[in-house]
């Protein structure tokens, strides 16, 4: 063995003689060479014919693996010379004397300070002008140990050690560190242990430096091991009903057989939501109002059940009024429209929907002077008696509407405003096909009749109205009782100006301004538009349906 080694060293060290350009008098070169004579320069000097020798190496894939620059030294008669580097592959061209032997020593080194990686050796023969020459990588010995601790320098620079001192033995089995996959031979390879030189550690799942035997919150949620029952999973800590799933996925923490999103109290095994609290026959599971016999429900959402709620989507309109019908029915007996309100003329109009709510116009839209809501927000929706209304009939060809404001005293009459709707005024709306856009097409309409039917600006089509609209109308006064006056619009509407036919659906609400003191309105009240919302002018969607009964006898009295 020992023999073997001094051979290996011999040869090794023959290999950096060549590397360091000395010239090869020995290790059984069997060439020899006068110190500092120049064979090329003489030859040259006597122009002797020379060859090209084009070397060319590529070295091991270990080596380029290693991450680190390396240069390649050639020796070749007497001179030193460092080869060309372009990608993987090295290269140089030299000149020599034709027709010669000529040894090639090479020497890889790394290049921060020329440590000895590899060496290889052989001839070139000189017997043509161009002589290719291309180093294998099987050529090149790579068992080169400086530090003589029995790993080549290349493995060293693998491991991460330096070549040039020996390694040491951390567990003291025999085996260097560099080699060791158990350097504190704890029974956890190396590569998997979090300490590799501890032999008391070998985990940190928490990753704070501190091994988990030492490590009293090995998960670092801030629960000690000892009241975590996931001491190893900082995303859970708890687990209720110790069924061994942590409680932030357990679908149900309790194990109450309720699941927690529908469990009133997911952490309450003894409450899971099946029972009736108030004996209303509804599940405290499915109902709003566990503790209110009288409430199971809330559709829309805002505190107040369905049965004490008077609307229960919270669309502005009453349930009792949301998706009625009003049928309009036919008549023979025309009104005359002449502001000399008629009761018998008017009498067999249609005034309720199919639910059977008198047309009352009591929907609060605006409120300008706060006058018109008590405490607490509420309109006088159900404050029906003495609100007003409206009634409409046809004959086939107009369409009759009747609309009765209530107290309305005679001071309280003022058209001072250059806009009419900031007057007393009454606007009708029309949907014809029923289509509930949210924007005015060309069959949808609005017109606008200011109270005094004998000024010159007595009509107005709203700004999204399509034009057409063809009608008249006229405005009296009635007295209801002391004090009480009522104010009277008559309107007819020619129902081929706006495409209107019997037994067809269309929209319709009927709205009606306020002005009891000049200025602007006060208020402004619909019979379908939703409460708080001023939007019926650009969007038909919020009227309410209406239908033409079908003409029967035109000649009835």
């Amino acid at each position: 063995m020992t023999s073997k080694l001094q051979r290996f060293r011999k040869s090794t060290l023959c290999l950096a003689i060549a590397a360091t350009s000395l010239v090869v008098a020995g290790c059984g070169a069997g060439t020899t060479a006068t110190s500092g004579q120049d064979v090329r320069t003489s030859e040259q000097q006597d122009e002797a014919p020379s060859s090209m020798v084009s070397l060319e190496v590529r070295l091991p894939q270990r080596m380029m693996n290693l991450g680190i620059p390396v240069d390649v030294v050639a020796t070749i008669s007497g001179e030193t010379l460092n080869m060309n580097k372009s990608g993987d592959v090295y290269s140089l061209d030299i000149n020599l004397p034709l027709f010669r032997e000529y040894a090639v020593f090479l020497a890889a080194q790394r290049s921060s300070d020329g440590l000895l990686l590899a060496a290889a050796q052989t001839t070139v023969n000189t017997d043509a002008n161009l002589v290719p020459l291309a180093i294998p990588q099987q050529l090149f010995n790579t068992d080169i140990d400086d530090d003589s601790d029995g790993f080549d320098n290349i493995s060293e620079i693998e491991r991460g050690s330096e070549p040039r001192i020996q390694t040491a033995d951390f567990d003291g089995d025999g085996i260097p560190n560099e080699s060791d996959s158990d350097d504190d031979n704890d029974g956890v390879g190396d590569a998997y242990d979090a300490f590799p030189l501890d032999a008391n550690e070998a985990v940190d799942t928490d990753g704070d430096g501190i091994g988990d035997n030492r490590d009293r919150d090995d998960d670092n949620d801030s629960i000690l091991d000892v009241d975590d029952k996931f001491p190893l999973d900082a995303n859970e800590s708890l687990d209720l009903d110790l069924d061994g799933i942590g409680n932030s996925v357990d679908l149900d923490d309790d194990g109450d057989g309720t699941i927690d999103l529908e469990d009133p109290q997911p952490n309450n095994p003894n409450i899971t939501g099946n029972e009736d609290s108030d004996g209303d026959g509804f599940r405290d599971l499915e109902d709003a109002f566990p503790y209110d016999p009288s409430e199971h429900a809330d559709a829309d959402g805002d505190g107040v059940g369905n049965v004490a709620d008077f609307d229960d989507d919270n669309n502005g309109i009453p349930d009792n009024q949301d998706n009625s019908i009003v049928v309009i029915p036919f008549s023979n007996r025309i009104p005359t429209l002449d502001g000399a309100y008629g009761w018998w003329e008017w009498s067999d109009a249609g005034y309720s929907d199919n639910k059977g709510n008198t047309l009352h116009i009591n929907h609060l839209m605006l409120d300008n002077t706060g006058t018109h809501q008590d405490g607490t927000g509420e309109t006088d929706w159900y404050e029906l008696n003495g609100s007003s209304y409206w009634r409409a009939k046809h004959d086939g060809t107009n369409l009759y509407v009747l609309i009765v404001v209530t107290k309305e005293p005679f001071f309280e009459r003022i058209n001072d405003s250059a806009d009419i709707w900031q007057d007393d005024a009454a606007e009708l709306y029309f949907d014809i096909g029923n289509d509930k856009a949210t924007a005015f097409g060309n069959d949808d309409y609005q017109r606008i009749y200011r109270y005094e039917h004998n000024d010159a600006n007595n009509i107005l089509d709203g700004f999204y109205s399509a034009p057409g609209l063809d009608g008249y109308h006229r405005t009296s006064r009635a007295m209801e009782m002391a004090g009480q006056t009522r104010s009277i619009y008559e309107i007819q509407v020619n129902m081929a100006s706006i495409g209107l036919s019997p037994e067809q659906m269309f929209g319709l609400d009927v709205q009606i301004n306020d002005d009891d003191d000049g200025g602007d309105r006060d208020a402004k009240w619909g019979w379908f538009a939703p409460s708080f919302q001023d939007e019926s002018w650009r969007n038909p969607s919020l009227y309410g349906t209406a239908i033409l009964a079908p003409i029967t006898n035109t000649n009835a009295d």
